[in-house]
């Protein structure tokens, strides 16, 4: 009789549920029992069979869905600083593995919205960025890649999050594009309810970029500031920088401008920032429960008073120019904070 082995395996998974939900949670690898007989041994000195207990180990699991996509464990677990293997038991308890899941299913969200509106990123755009960023300081690519291994971050990462910026940002545009209208009689009830932007006093032009802390680790939000602020200092244009790194900006030609503001609308915060900055310089970050903020004065009025034709058309222009940003970013707040959830199914098991 020749020797034989015999090896079970079993992959166990949920069945998906009535409305389509993938309802995995975990692959499980089952050794089964093995055995072996020796050749020609009579029945009554068989060797008794040894067996060997299952084993259970978990290889990958879902942890959330996006429009039925699923988002695995693994997804996770390869975004830890430092990476390690963890159960769904303790990814559920771990706080960077459920900051890491909030980000991937922003990010799926951003994916399935792109392809609805037919809108990519393609990777020429992102080699170009970040040459652009390594240029502007003075690194060449290797040693750019190694100034980001300093901070404890990867080429394939920060590529990444290059691809979300773009991608964000030509959302906005899209979504802003459909036009944001003002009416006379909007502007009117502005200036009733602003008698003090027709004096010349603590009048100003101001215009900002914008840091989002939406899906984005507190690392990577200083270092887009770090780049902001480098390129600034650099003594690039602020609009044009703007347009370029601002998370708001891309929504309107003069994506940047806050509008014509007295010093008496603004939060203690922003205030303090701008209300002793010079024309044509720059604050340091404001932050805020949601962003970072980097002011520009543009000008400070001296004219406003004047009864005169013109100066009653050009305050009216930037009253009008001052709601429609307004109005742009309170429909891009409500689009990327809101909206994204109710387009898509998103299911969280974590």
């Amino acid at each position: 009789m020749k020797t034989a082995r015999h090896l079970d395996f079993a992959l166990h998974a949920a069945k998906a549920t009535a409305v389509g939900a993938i309802n995995l949670t975990a692959v499980i690898l089952t050794v089964g029992t093995s055995c072996i007989t020796p050749a020609y041994a009579s029945p009554s000195k068989q060797q008794p069979k040894k067996v060997i207990e299952p084993a259970e180990v978990v290889i990958d699991g879902i942890v959330a869905s996006v429009d039925d996509k699923p988002i695995t464990l693994h997804e996770i677990t390869a975004r830890l600083t430092p990476q390690r293997k963890l159960t769904m038991t303790e990814a559920a308890k771990d706080p960077e593995a459920l900051k890491v899941l909030d980000e991937v299913i922003f990010e799926k969200l951003l994916e399935e919205e792109a392809k609805a509106k037919r809108l990519s990123v393609a990777d020429t755009e992102i080699e170009d960025y970040i040459r652009e960023v390594a240029q502007r300081n003075n690194l060449s690519l290797p040693d750019f890649e190694a100034a980001l291994a300093r901070e404890g971050r990867t080429l394939p990462a920060y590529k990444r999050q290059v691809r979300v910026d773009i991608l964000r940002a030509k959302l906005s545009s899209a979504i802003s594009r459909g036009g944001i209208s003002t009416t006379d009689a909007e502007i009117d009830q502005y200036l009733e309810a602003h008698p003090e932007l027709r004096s010349a006093e603590n009048t100003i032009k101001l215009h900002h970029i914008v840091v989002s802390k939406v899906g984005r680790t507190p690392e990577q939000v200083q270092s887009k500031l770090v780049d902001i602020t480098t390129a600034l200092e650099g003594g690039g244009d602020f609009i044009e920088i703007a347009q370029r790194l601002s998370d708001t900006a891309a929504s309107s030609p003069e994506g940047s401008l806050l509008g014509v503001i007295s010093a008496q609308d603004l939060s203690p915060a922003i205030s303090e920032a701008v209300t002793n900055l010079e024309v044509g310089k720059f604050s340091k970050p404001v932050e805020s429960e949601s962003d970072f903020q980097v002011f520009y004065v543009e000008q400070r009025f001296s004219g406003l008073n004047d009864d005169s034709d013109e100066a009653e058309e050009a305050l009216r222009n930037e009253v009008r120019q001052t709601l429609q940003k307004q109005k742009t970013k309170d429909r891009l707040s409500t689009y990327f904070v809101e909206d994204l959830f109710k387009n898509h199914a998103v299911d969280k098991r974590l």
